[in-house]
């Protein structure tokens, strides 16, 4: 009788297991312990929206890019109207930098060197993003190619279309995250359509 009834009772509790039915298990003096899941709230679940680190790598390349080149690349060869040449980057690379200047100026304690918008970050439509909606990057495509241009040196002003190339595709990304996290983005693209270059792009 003993050995039958260990059957029974063990049978019960394959049963009773195996259909989740934790009254049964009550009945026969046990219960399959709870598992206890926690809901993670909307505050507490993980930022699905990378910094962009990878971007931060690949812009700090292209400036050791244009610096190395810069200081060693070699210069073109003298050629009738050269000076003049030189002299029109010069002036493009002081106005790459004003534009630069004059953007990060806007910006104050919002500005962020990561595709990401900061915390809290509000839409910024005054001095040159009333133009261009990257005005800052505009600037760095001006300065690096200016420069390149005032140095007679054709290593340093490709730079100047690399980071064209690059930051096409950095705004991409960023103006994702933009229209998700700054109110109004969204009319502010719609209405300032240039993103680095009036007319262009």
């Amino acid at each position: 009788m003993g050995g039958y009834a260990g059957e029974e009772l063990a049978g019960e509790f394959v049963v009773a297991a195996a259909f989740g039915a934790p009254d049964a298990l009550d009945g026969i003096g046990l219960r399959r312990p709870t598992r206890q899941v926690r809901c993670m709230e909307h505050d507490d679940q993980p930022n699905d929206q990378p910094r962009g680190v990878g971007w931060i790598v690949v812009q700090a390349g292209l400036f050791v890019f244009f610096v190395a080149a810069l200081l060693s690349g070699e210069t073109f060869d003298d050629f009738d109207g050269l000076i003049y040449l030189r002299s029109a980057g010069l002036l493009l690379a002081l106005f790459g930098s004003f534009v630069s200047i004059w953007s990060v100026m806007q910006f104050g304690s919002a500005l962020s060197p990561f595709p990401k918008p900061v915390e809290g970050a509000t839409l910024i439509e005054s001095g040159p993003y009333r133009f261009v909606r990257h005005p800052m990057y505009s600037g760095i495509i001006l300065f690096t190619l200016g420069c390149g241009l005032a140095y007679a040196n054709l290593a340093a002003a490709l730079a100047g279309p690399m980071f064209f190339i690059f930051f096409l595709a950095k705004t991409g990304r960023e103006e994702e995250m933009l229209v998700e996290s700054v109110p109004g983005y969204g009319r502010y693209r719609s209405h300032v359509v240039w993103r680095l270059i009036p007319r262009i792009v």
